[in-house]
């Protein structure tokens, strides 16, 4: 029979990977990844075009809803919170910090204020460049990591394929034609988010690169990439499909 010390001691650890996320642990985490000024800058555009779309003739619905677009944010921490365990969450904050990962989110928020051009410019010095080659594959692999499949699928899942659902008409298609969909979003998805990451670290070494491959294949970082696509889908999801109520995508469609 364990002893009582042996009992509580396997209590103790178990309850450390069943607690979920405190809400200190959340906000510290918002702060260090960036994402509490991203989530701002999303509900300013959110609202915008939440404004611009009421306004339009493509809403057909009758019944205009307004959206409270600070539940963007409030559904954002609640599924961190719930899907990412205490010592989850601790091992992700220990991510950043780390040097030259903190390099890379500062790089990354800077790349999001860059034009679309800027990036393209800079992602065509690379055709054709053999020599850049050995930077170039790195930079795949560290985007593999950051932007996975299985991530984007799950967003594509939680978000997207409900919104096209969900629109009038969206009941209308079929299996085929959202395995397409969603192929092509996946695929989409990773190509702009490698430009994307290989812009953010134009200023890298080699090394650095190297050094950040090592940490994007960590497990904190998987397991934070996995629930960071499933928290943006989840906070935007009630937003598109108040939204999607008026929207007709046989309008739409290509």
């Amino acid at each position: 029979m364990p002893s009582l010390k042996k009992v509580l001691f396997v209590i103790a650890i178990l309850t450390q990977f069943l607690l979920s996320a405190s809400s200190e642990q959340v906000e510290q985490y918002l702060t260090l990844s960036n994402a509490d000024e991203e989530l701002v800058e999303l509900e300013t555009q959110y609202a915008q075009m939440q404004n611009r779309y009421l306004a339009s003739e493509s809403n057909t619905s009758e019944d205009k809803k307004m959206y409270d677009i600070e539940m963007i944010s409030i559904r954002f921490k609640s599924y961190l919170e719930k899907n990412l365990s205490e010592n989850e969450m601790e091992k992700v904050l220990q991510s950043y910090k780390n040097v030259i990962f903190l390099q890379f989110v500062s790089a990354t928020s800077l790349e999001v204020k860059a034009s679309k051009e800027e990036i393209k410019a800079y992602v065509k010095t690379f055709e054709n460049n053999e020599s850049s080659s050995v930077r170039l594959n790195t930079v795949e692999k560290i985007n593999e990591k950051f932007n996975s499949t299985q991530a984007i699928a799950l967003h594509y899942d939680k978000l997207i394929k409900p919104l096209m659902q969900a629109a009038p008409r969206g009941s209308k298609l079929d299996d085929k034609y959202m395995e397409k969909s969603r192929e092509s979003y996946i695929k989409s998805t990773q190509e702009k988010t490698k430009e994307a990451t290989l812009f953010a670290t134009r200023d890298f070494s080699q090394e650095q690169l190297e050094k950040l491959l090592d940490i994007a294949q960590t497990p904190a970082i998987e397991t934070e990439i996995k629930v960071l696509y499933g928290a943006m889908a989840f906070a935007l999801q009630e937003f598109f499909l108040t939204l999607s109520s008026g929207y007709d995508i046989s309008k739409h469609q290509r």
